[in-house]
């Protein structure tokens, strides 16, 4: 799937902290969670309510192209493999969140732990399953490798505003309700970084601009993060963080309302040995962003038999 059918497609909420503490049953009264497979609205739920065709597994994600690719994975597997069937819920993060300790969303695949999602994950640790990592990511500000080490390698040096100036005094980021949007507001703080800019948008519009930049080997700078397609189709870098702002790897974990499994351990259980080795995601990124998330990761399990095998039932 490109980018641009992705931005066609997004019906993303751009949320922020408050409105994820928000009631989940005034926000989907307002329409403001959309069902990425039927289109419908969530409906508020109980935290027992069973599972069937009627009422699928929930899984929340929004259009980054980690969260795609893993949530259409776990879908598949869940569905063909484990006989349960799966709607994919399209919603901001924060909203994700709120939504599972409700009991509306059984099921989310993107809780980047221990930093970026910090003030998410206190307010839900509690109230939820936490079933463990599937794979490892880094956050940060990168810019193309043709951009010269010696005008810029590390953050700290955007204080000089000649050097500042060459990137137009801008850092292109994505969604605002975002954990890496939010890191990147707390560098330019961090940093003092007053006269640079930080640029809201879109994943997918981020990506868009930074293949732009570099089919004119224009200077730029911008927010993202491993694993993404970008960084098997291009030379980037991260820019050093001394201050530590974005932290180091991260853990992107899956985690579970409260209940679930007791309704459908095998879920659970399968959800616990996921896990994808760093070395494949960047490629199996690219190869989803050439032709479609769907054939990506429909190839990447015929590829990958005994590690399938393991994932759903358990024996090696």
């Amino acid at each position: 799937m490109s980018n641009q059918h992705l931005w066609r497609r997004r019906g993303v909420l751009l949320a922020g902290l408050g409105l994820a503490g928000a009631s989940l049953h005034s926000i989907a009264r307002q329409g403001s969670q959309i069902s990425q497979s039927t289109g419908q609205q969530l409906e508020t739920i109980s935290m027992g309510r069973s599972i069937s065709s009627d009422q699928p597994l929930r899984i929340g994600w929004s259009p980054w192209a980690d969260a795609e690719v893993v949530s259409l994975m776990a879908a598949s597997l869940i569905q063909q493999r484990l006989n349960v069937p799966v709607e994919r819920v399209m919603a901001d993060i924060g909203i994700q969140y709120q939504s599972l300790t409700r009991g509306d969303l059984d099921l989310m695949l993107m809780a980047w732990l221990p930093r970026t999602h910090r003030e998410y994950w206190v307010k839900v640790r509690d109230k939820v399953i936490d079933l463990g990592p599937m794979y490892s990511g880094k956050l940060g500000w990168i810019v193309p490798a043709y951009v010269p080490r010696d005008v810029l390698s590390g953050i700290e040096q955007l204080k000089n505003p000649a050097t500042a100036a060459r990137f137009e005094n801008r850092i292109q980021g994505i969604d605002p309700g975002s954990g890496l949007n939010q890191a990147s507001l707390e560098a330019l703080k961090t940093y003092k970084l007053d006269a640079m800019e930080l640029v809201a948008s879109s994943s997918a519009a981020m990506a868009a601009v930074l293949a732009r930049a570099i089919e004119e080997q224009t200077w730029l700078i911008a927010a993202s993060w491993t694993p993404h397609w970008m960084f098997a189709r291009y030379e980037l870098r991260f820019l050093d963080d001394p201050q530590g702002v974005f932290g180091g790897t991260e853990r992107i974990h899956a985690l579970a309302r409260q209940g679930l499994d007791q309704q459908v351990p095998a879920v659970t259980d399968f959800l616990s040995r996921f896990h994808l080795p760093d070395s494949d995601l960047d490629g199996l990124l690219l190869k989803a962003q050439q032709s479609s998330a769907e054939t990506a990761v429909q190839d990447y399990l015929s590829d990958h038999p005994q590690r399938v095998n393991y994932w759903t039932t358990g024996r090696i």
